[in-house]
């Protein structure tokens, strides 16, 4: 390794080889070791060292060149490519052998960048520049930290515009490495939790507890990029324990509403081995947007306008019984101690006693879904108030405790 550092280079350089080739003299210029990746399917360049041709980042997708360019699909080759690479980098990162990344593309090849910086935990840097840097990439970036830089024009050879660009984004990848900040996540006493709006009052006093006792504390909202950042943070190892207050989005992934983190919701912590403690917070309700855009077979059910642009529906016995059995199967696997708190007196602030969405038949019926499945050596503990009062805050506290 370079002592001041190794950067991955990753692109197609089969048609943007003078590109990557002025990025890769930026880079070099600055003193850094540059690891090449050629993931273009047509071809390389001879204007640098290629140190890992693009024949074996498919092979590390199990498949070949030619076998790519015969299926003549272009969305199938950036995935395919793009997962080779990923392969290939979260080797190297294994290894110890890498300390940024850098990518560059228009629309294929940052999408192959952005898939193969996916395998890279938060705070490696990840820099890609794109034509697509000013597009909502949300959904393909996901959790990770990646930042993306406007390439202005197109990446399409050499002008005065994208050299400052090139320049500017080399001397950032470089900065950023010099500035990482692996060595100061620490997990030790950093806790992740779990919120939203009718959580809030619980939320809020779970933290005052735990920051008094020299905790931190990191909140997520749980509207799906927030279910979706916890989870990856997980296993990236930022954590020491979870208070997962808020599980609202296992509602949303099953009903389709609006606020789903995806099928991989409450799995980290348990494929990690990392203590946690899990409420049913807030599963009383799926989340839509303005009234018109409920979904019609949902129209006939008790729905609740929190925002103008939020309507709540309330979930009925039949989905509690399914995201009782959601649960208890994704916590039946936990490598570490887990205790599952049910909050007899309503799951949310409008769940409460009194409360539009309140009905204890139907959260019996999620309360004894969640006994029926979950495994004897997971302790599950009823608390006889609602979930947003101190007296079960406490209880939460001391649970997670407990167990750490």
């Amino acid at each position: 390794m370079s002592s001041a550092g190794n950067i991955v280079m990753v692109g197609c350089f089969d048609t943007k080889g003078e590109d990557f080739g002025y990025l890769y003299t930026c880079l070099v210029q600055l003193g850094v070791n540059v690891i090449t990746i050629n993931t273009g399917i047509m071809g390389s360049t001879n204007l640098f060292p290629v140190h890992i041709e693009a024949e074996i980042v498919a092979l590390k997708a199990s498949t070949t060149l030619t076998g790519i360019r015969d299926i003549n699909d272009r969305g199938n080759a950036i995935e395919v490519m793009g997962n080779g690479a990923a392969t290939i980098i979260e080797d190297l990162f294994v290894q110890n052998k890498v300390n940024a990344i850098i990518g560059m593309g228009g629309g294929g090849g940052t999408f192959i960048a952005i898939k193969a910086m996916q395998a890279l935990p938060f705070g490696f840097p990840k820099l890609c520049i794109s034509t697509l840097a000013t597009k909502d990439l949300s959904t393909h970036i996901g959790s990770k930290d990646i930042l993306l830089m406007p390439s202005i024009v197109d990446v399409a050879g050499l002008n005065s515009i994208s050299k400052v660009i090139m320049r500017q984004g080399a001397s950032a990848i470089v900065g950023m490495m010099q500035a990482s900040v692996q060595s100061d996540i620490r997990p030790n006493r950093s806790i992740a939790i779990s919120v939203f709006g009718n959580t809030t009052i619980c939320a809020d006093k779970c933290t005052e507890i735990l920051k008094e006792k020299k905790y931190e504390i990191l909140a997520f909202h749980s509207v799906g990029v927030g279910g979706r950042t916890m989870e990856g943070l997980t296993r990236d190892g930022c954590f020491d324990a979870v208070l997962d207050i808020t599980t609202t989005e296992l509602a949303d992934e099953l009903c389709g509403g609006i606020c789903s983190a995806g099928p991989k919701r409450l799995t980290a912590a348990s494929d990690m081995g990392i203590p946690q403690v899990v409420v049913p917070g807030c599963l009383d309700m799926v989340n839509f947007g303005p009234l018109d855009t409920v979904p019609e077979k949902f129209k006939v059910r008790q729905l609740y306008s929190w925002a103008p642009d939020v309507t709540l529906m309330r979930t009925n016995a039949e989905e509690n019984r399914t995201l009782g059995k959601i649960i208890a199967e994704k916590l039946n696997v936990s490598k570490a101690p887990v205790i599952v708190l049910l909050p007899m007196g309503g799951l949310s602030q409008i769940g409460g006693e009194g409360e539009v969405f309140y009905n204890p038949a139907i959260d019996l019926e999620l309360f004894n879904s969640i006994k029926e499945h979950i495994n004897r050596n997971i302790k599950i503990v009823e608390v006889q108030s609602n979930i947003n009062t101190e007296e079960f805050a406490i209880h939460a506290v001391n649970s997670l405790l407990e167990i750490i």
